[in-house]
């Protein structure tokens, strides 16, 4: 327990090497300052592994001298770290209720009690802290961006976009997409209830903000289908990917049921043209996966085989490309006798394909299967992007309506 808490004294040691400093250590020792007295104690206390007696003697230092106050925040800081948030608080309250303060110490440790109580869940307190600090010339910043904390995790869109619009008159940078992402919150919640008005209108402010936003080009793509406007919504669809290849793995299986619902016999030429443009123009491996699948539904094995070659050429090889060259050389007559085992290497293949992370942030590293807009780790927004490019999604259904759908072209 000693070694844990070794860390917590560098900035106790600091603060008591600048006492001695300053007021020296008479000789006698009851002449000595009672407050290095008391700073003492509780480094010993620490050492005696009795740190509820050690976090009471450095608290009751403030009442001593309000020089130590920087050393107080820091030891808050470091309890909140390590989740004794409970201790924390009670040093930042301490600090709070010093009536002798300056105004800009308070506004601080304000801040940290806002971030303690943030941090242990309890959003009411933690919102009536930010608030009482949004104004404050010393902490202003720091407030409101603990104020659409709360809001984010309140999922109170209305109140983060009123709070975001401050941070921009701040000058804090970034903040236009995140306002963004707020009005497709509340544009997927109009969607939702079927308002289709009011999910464009906001879709359209998102896309004011940050053009080109790929979430805000597929609520779009999503109020088209819902209308029953299939090419509208298609055309937003390749727009998004062409802008984000990365969320192939989202777009790009989209795009192929979009397709299935096209009026006309030429819907499959159309999906092809639309794959191939992706692949070879814009660089995207999901595109050129879907593409090989669709030539080989179509029974063109030929230009099926080449796509596939182009898919094992690429470093690292996609998953779901080794998962089709096993597909395909299970069928071949000079393995026929091997087919136990390569049905063995393909469901190990497609076990692993379907525990894999599909998607990285590429902020802080967190992944996860399931695609979100807003990293649940460091909570930045629309950092997600694909690992593999795997399009198992379709259905089996969707799979046999291809084939039957589909002939072979010259």
């Amino acid at each position: 327990m000693i070694d844990d808490w070794f860390w917590l004294l560098l900035p106790i040691a600091a603060a008591s090497g600048w006492w001695l400093a300053r007021y020296g250590v008479p000789e006698d020792r009851e002449e000595r300052e009672p407050s290095l007295d008391r700073y003492l104690e509780g480094v010993r206390h620490l050492l005696d592994d009795r740190t509820d007696d050690a976090l009471q003697a450095f608290i009751e230092m403030v009442e001593v001298d309000h020089e130590t106050f920087e050393t107080h925040v820091i030891l808050g800081r470091l309890f909140r770290r390590r989740g004794e948030v409970d201790r924390a608080i009670r040093i930042h309250q301490n600090l709070v209720a010093r009536p002798t303060l300056p105004a800009a110490q308070r506004a601080q440790a304000l801040c940290e009690l806002g971030e303690d109580f943030l941090l242990a869940g309890v959003l009411d307190r933690a919102e009536a802290v930010f608030r009482e600090l949004a104004d404050s010339p010393h902490q202003a910043v720091a407030a409101l961006e603990g104020l659409r904390q709360v809001y984010e995790t309140q999922r109170e869109w209305e109140r983060a976009i009123e709070v975001g619009d401050r941070l921009k008159e701040h000058g804090v940078a970034h903040e236009h997409q995140r306002i963004a992402h707020y009005h497709c919150e509340l544009a997927q919640i109009a969607l939702d209830k079927g308002d289709w008005e009011s999910a464009r209108a906001r879709a359209e402010q998102a896309e004011g903000l940050v053009p080109g936003l790929s979430r805000a080009l597929l609520i779009q793509s999503e109020i088209a289908a819902r209308k029953g406007e299939i090419r509208e919504a298609i055309g937003f669809g390749r727009d998004a990917v062409a802008r984000t290849p990365q969320l192939a793995p989202l777009l790009v299986p989209r795009i192929e049921r979009l397709h299935q619902e096209l009026p006309g016999e030429n819907r499959l030429g159309q999906l092809e043209e639309l794959l191939d443009d992706l692949a070879r123009n814009r660089g995207i491996t999901m595109a050129r996966i879907a593409l090989m699948r669709l030539y080989r539904r179509t029974g063109r094995l030929d230009a099926a085989l080449m796509e596939l070659g182009s898919i094992l050429a690429q470093r690292p090889v996609p998953t779901s490309g080794l998962l089709e060259a096993v597909r395909w050389m299970k069928i071949l007559p000079a393995v026929q006798q091997y087919s136990t085992e390569f049905a063995a290497f393909e469901k190990a293949l497609a076990d692993q394909l379907g525990s894999q992370h599909l998607y990285q942030c590429v902020n802080c590293g967190y992944q996860g299967r399931a695609h979100v807009w807003q990293c649940p780790s460091c909570r930045r927004w629309d950092t997600l992007r694909g690992l593999d490019f795997d399009i198992d999604q379709t259905t089996e259904a969707a799979e046999e309506a291809l084939i039957r759908e589909g002939s072979p072209r010259s």
